[in-house]
């Protein structure tokens, strides 16, 4: 028997939602941040939980080999590419070009030899265009679902549909022109604030909060100069509701249908977006069933199998101010922050701890480096170590650095840039905020600034 096949090729764009994205659709307005999108081309990193003794993990821009050495360490076994796929200061190419664009147009690996990649399964993120041209090229074996599929169970007009399906709570609507989002936002605004999205927005990007005429209306008149250019307008726009938490149910559907569920993660958001991850307590999983929230859970799987998906999939859910479930806000057929989180929590399991996932965005300047860093968590003694059963466990690095790399790419030296540190934090017996605190002091004494 061939034994080649017992690994898998681990890869991903976290940015996936945009690859899915209609560009000739309007968009909603939001702020520029080239500085957070190179972050985010970064964020592949954090994938190495996904990896077992023997997977390949390949990735933008070679993991720090400080970190990587960590991680292997303290237990976490992968192979992995020690170079860059492009050069860090891509420009605009790069950020067209998806790491799929990226492993098709390339002779190498990185540093590795196609051959490194001969019997490998394709493991993605997501299934985004691309992915199977590289399989293709590099003689993957792969059973995912087609691209076109996987972009419409990502829509959100597609959540909007299912939960009408589903008969479960929906007060969604369409709307398809800027007078139409004018005319139903002006009758949505007379009960209170509500919500435009953006048919694939992600992470605070495309999710945009109306509280007054005015706003509506500038809105409105953004939205009617891209029109005069061309573009088409396709939003779900709801009534802003009041919530007590956010949280996410994540489940894989076989290739012949049959549902596994994995876990439930309360989340934590700011203006939209992901801050981190956290097990499901008691008395939230205890309500979740009360309200056979699990069995919507297995509906929603069946129609997306009906639909021709099969693979991760994360809903987000939410926990209402009056005590009521709203179980689908949005569906991600793809693996997700929260599926990591997941993941970590399997690997801390085996060491008879536990954590939550977070991030801390950081301004610096001069040459700090990861091996400082990890020196300074280890003195202060808070670096994770599984014989010690808690403290800081760092997930990325690249997303820290990567855009120091730039600047000096460019010949800037010591300008301020901005990065962020994913990490979990691992409680054992202590608690999280000393951990917080310890952490903090570490960060400012080499001269990172804390963004809040």
């Amino acid at each position: 028997m061939n034994d080649r096949r017992k690994f898998e090729l681990i890869i991903g764009t976290f940015d996936a939602e945009r690859f899915w994205r209609d560009p000739n659709q309007a968009k909603l307005p939001s702020f520029h941040d080239p500085e957070m999108e190179n972050v985010v081309m970064a964020m592949d990193e954090l994938l190495f939980p996904f990896c077992g003794a023997q997977d390949r993990l390949i990735t933008r821009y070679g993991m720090n080999a400080s970190h990587k050495a960590y991680l292997h360490e303290i237990g976490f076994q992968f192979l992995s590419n020690s170079t860059d796929l492009e050069s860090p200061d891509g420009g605009n190419a790069g950020r067209t070009a998806n790491i799929f664009d990226l492993l098709t147009s390339s002779d190498h690996v990185g540093d590795m030899d196609p051959d490194w990649l001969n019997g490998a399964t394709l493991s993605p993120f997501a299934v985004i265009p691309g992915a199977d041209r590289a399989a293709a090229r590099f003689g993957l074996e792969q059973g995912c679902p087609a691209v076109e599929t996987v972009q419409t169970v990502n829509s959100k007009l597609y959540s909007t549909e299912l939960n009408r399906r589903l008969e479960l709570q929906c007060d969604s609507q369409t709307v398809y022109s800027h007078e139409e989002l004018l005319s139903s936002g002006l009758a949505l605004l007379k009960q209170g604030p509500f919500l435009i999205k953006d048919e694939f927005g992600v992470s605070g990007k495309g999710n945009l909060l109306i509280e007054s005429e005015a706003i509506l209306q500038r809105v409105t008149s953004y939205l009617a100069d891209q029109c005069r250019r061309g573009k088409t307008v396709r939003f779900i726009i709801e009534p802003f509701r009041l919530k007590e938490l956010d949280f996410s149910c994540q489940f894989h559907i076989a290739p012949d249908g049959t549902y596994r569920h994995i876990s439930v993660q309360q989340l934590v958001n700011h203006n939209f977006a992901y801050q981190g991850s956290y097990t499901a307590d008691d008395r939230l999983l205890h309500m979740l069933h009360e309200a056979d929230y699990f069995d919507a859970m297995k509906l929603a799987a069946r129609e997306l199998y009906q639909s021709g998906y099969h693979g991760h999939v994360c809903v987000d859910s939410m926990l209402l101010r009056d005590g009521r479930i709203v179980p689908i806000v949005e569906v991600n057929a793809r693996r997700s922050m929260s599926l990591i989180k997941h993941y970590v929590d399997r690997y801390l399991e085996k060491h008879g701890t536990a954590g939550s996932m977070t991030h801390v965005t950081l301004q610096f300047a001069g040459d700090v480096s990861f091996d400082q860093l990890l020196e300074s968590l280890d003195r202060e003694g808070i670096l994770y170590k599984p014989d010690q059963g808690f403290g800081i466990l760092p997930l990325s690095a690249n997303t820290l650095f990567i855009n120091k790399v730039v600047s000096e790419c460019k010949g800037i030296r010591n300008k301020q840039v901005k990065g962020r540190l994913y990490y979990s934090l691992i409680e054992g017996t202590g608690d999280n905020e000393r951990l917080s605190a310890k952490l903090e002091e570490v960060l400012l004494s080499l001269s990172f600034k804390i963004a809040r």
